[in-house]
């Protein structure tokens, strides 16, 4: 079935978007998870693909995804997991050939992690009365190999998908660099280590 068929909204989902700066910002309607629904879908084998120039990194180690759950009066979840790098038949026959110039970078969770997000999600299923709603955040860490790169004329996408639903969906679609380091307190990406970008 296809990730668009199944997958229902969250009702209160805020979706963050931070590269490489201190602050993090609010993308709103274009960066909410299309159609995730946090109880009960495994959110644990959700792979992650960015699409971006081939003049951009991930930064090791260094991309989170948050999930906090909070039920006034019943408790809360507070979770971190590090993005790793994913493999790529996870997403075999989900993504298009990249664009001239362009490449993926997968990602995924740890095993630790997958467990985890999956307690995290069974206590949320078990607490009585309404379910509480989430707080997603992403929170990727690029650098640039680029001398002078233009962050207004860079642009990413980040796609979302559950393994075995169908191709992947955009979660932030071609969006400029310069817009998301807006808040930040930065102009640019930070140059990769080993390169004077």
């Amino acid at each position: 079935m296809m990730l668009f068929q199944f997958l229902r909204p969250f009702a209160a989902l805020l979706g963050l978007f931070l590269l490489a700066g201190c602050a993090s910002f609010n993308l709103g309607t274009a960066a909410q998870v299309r159609g995730l629904d946090y109880l009960n879908d495994d959110l644990a084998s959700v792979v992650l693909a960015f699409d971006v120039p081939v003049t951009i990194e991930p930064i090791p180690d260094a991309s989170l995804f948050r999930l906090d759950i909070v039920a006034p009066g019943r408790g809360e979840r507070h979770l971190a997991p590090v993005l790793v790098r994913g493999d790529a038949t996870a997403a075999a026959g989900t993504l298009r050939p990249p664009a001239d110039g362009r490449t993926y970078y997968l990602f995924a969770f740890s095993e630790a992690d997958k467990q985890a997000l999956r307690e995290a999600q069974a206590w949320a299923r078990g607490l009585a009365g309404d379910p509480p709603q989430p707080r997603i955040a992403l929170e990727p860490r690029f650098c640039s190999t680029a001398l002078h790169a233009d962050p207004r004329e860079t642009r990413i996408s980040v796609l979302v998908a559950l393994p075995g639903t169908g191709a992947m969906a955009p979660l932030v679609d071609d969006v400029r660099v310069a817009d998301l380091l807006s808040g930040t307190g930065s102009s640019s990406l930070p140059a990769c280590a080993g390169h004077s970008g």
